[in-house]
């Protein structure tokens, strides 16, 4: 798996780099909501990233996508509140498919990669890291806010494949109530940000008067 993923992002640079003059290629600075599969122990996993992409054409994209997640982990237990905080940094490949090239642009698109998630302990003494791939089908939608500035909203459905990254807690220390501090491995996710175009951009195309 990690060959494999070594190798496409080899394969997606060189694209990245390769491309002509006229290509178009942008950059997003983002941040993202998310509500996660364990919602009774958490508010949500917040965090931030950015995306690379490039146009292969005028409504087809692929890029590179990376986000630092975090999620603030607390559950009230009979002796002993547990809290302790879970980390995700996903790095992906990414594809989208626009539909159509002006204006206001919806689109689809994917995401699969790795995910390297850790978990620490605020009160108690966790601290585990682990690697997992996942997978992120998204739906979005792009508004123009100038020539070169878009701002883009997208929401997304990312599932973590393989066993949780959990570690089983003794919260009390006298008793046999055990807690599963872990990663979450499924989440409902809202992004936005805003997309900076670079390269070559179409020419407006002025009306010709009547004579």
């Amino acid at each position: 798996m990690k060959k494999l993923f070594g190798l496409s992002t080899l394969l997606l640079l060189s694209f990245f780099f390769s491309g002509t003059a006229s290509a178009q290629k942008s950059l997003t600075l983002l941040g993202t909501y998310g509500i996660t599969n364990q919602s009774d122990d958490s508010d949500g996993a917040y965090g931030f990233g950015a995306q690379y992409r490039y146009f292969v054409k005028p409504n087809m994209a692929i890029g590179l996508s990376a986000k630092y997640i975090t999620e603030d982990i607390n559950r009230e237990l009979s002796l002993k509140t547990i809290r302790g905080r879970a980390t995700n940094i996903p790095v992906n490949l990414m594809g989208e498919y626009y539909f159509g090239s002006r204006g206001i642009k919806p689109y689809v698109g994917l995401e699969v990669g790795l995910n390297i998630q850790k978990i620490e302990g605020f009160n108690i003494i966790v601290d585990k890291s682990t690697i997992r791939p996942g997978v992120s089908p998204k739906v979005g939608i792009i508004l123009p806010m100038g020539r070169r500035l878009q701002f883009m909203v997208e929401g997304s459905y990312d599932v973590v494949i393989g066993s949780a990254n959990s570690v089983n807690v003794d919260a009390t220390k006298i008793g046999n109530e055990l807690y599963s501090v872990k990663n979450s491995n499924q989440s409902i996710t809202v992004t936005g940000g805003i997309r900076y175009i670079f390269g070559k951009m179409e020419k407006k195309v002025k009306p010709v008067p009547e004579p």
